[in-house]
């Protein structure tokens, strides 16, 4: 097990970078922090580049249990993937009030467009906030959707930021991304699942009547919801209608509703 005692350490420098877009590109890695989401991930077939433990009571503790309480991970893991943390550190890259005491990097494991399949799937169309992506994917959860699109200009659903708020939802999931939005709808018609578009114009969804046995439910930009383009290449606009004042919902609660009204 190697040891990182000082804030000068490069392996430690590198870590405090992860949870930026940008750097995520360059790496690949995402944080985790606790045994749940942990080992949700590795249930997804993430790949485990670094476990980190502090050095206090709480780390220790995890490290004594390791195959107890993750019992996941990889059989013979090199030793340098193993990490000792000083205490003061391992708050400082964790950011939590309260951490928990062991934290991985991992690489997860991601999807492209060739790798679609006839399920009812929720389209996440230039959603800018990395707060609304996580509540979103927690929501796709919730809702028995097993398959997310982020397209378009899209914030990371592997962001700091996203993963808090998806909760682990993340990992049971099929996640695709793709940043040509006509491309990706094109393909999803193909695989004979039907465009559903959010939109303030459409159809009251309770009158809705489906045309083919999957969905992909199109969500837009927090301020200007779906473009005309996307509208256009959707098979039916629906709306959630609204008896009270307020003019729109956030993306992610219409979605909510959406979903579930679709799933009834």
């Amino acid at each position: 097990m190697r040891s990182i005692d000082s804030d000068k350490n490069n392996l430690y420098r590198k870590f405090m970078l992860q949870g930026s877009a940008r750097e995520f590109k360059k790496t690949n890695w995402i944080m985790l922090e606790g045994p749940r989401q942990i080992e949700e991930a590795l249930k997804a077939s993430a790949s485990l580049e670094y476990l980190v433990f502090s050095d206090d009571e709480k780390g220790q503790a995890i490290l004594a249990d390791l195959q107890d309480l993750l019992p996941q991970l990889p059989d013979g893991l090199d030793g340098d993937r193993l990490i000792r943390m000083r205490s003061d550190l391992f708050r400082r890259l964790s950011g939590t009030r309260t951490p928990q005491g062991v934290l991985a990097l991992l690489q997860p494991r991601r999807s492209s467009l060739k790798d679609i399949e006839q399920l009812n799937s929720l389209v996440i169309i230039d959603v800018q906030d990395p707060g609304n992506v996580g509540t979103l994917i927690r929501s796709a959860d919730a809702f028995n959707v097993r398959q997310i699109l982020f397209l378009g200009a899209s914030a990371s659903p592997w962001s700091e930021k996203s993963l808090r708020a998806a909760m682990g939802s993340i990992f049971h999931l099929k996640m695709i991304e793709e940043a040509d939005t006509a491309l990706a709808l094109s393909e999803l018609r193909k695989s004979e699942i039907e465009l559903l578009a959010l939109d303030i114009r459409g159809k009251d969804i309770r009158e809705l009547e489906r045309r083919k046995e999957y969905f992909g439910l199109l969500v837009g930009n927090e301020g200007n919801g779906l473009s005309e383009e996307s509208l256009n290449l959707s098979d039916q606009n629906i709306r959630i209608e609204m008896p009270g004042q307020a003019e729109s919902l956030n993306v992610a609660m219409a979605a909510s509703i959406a979903l579930y009204e679709l799933g009834r």
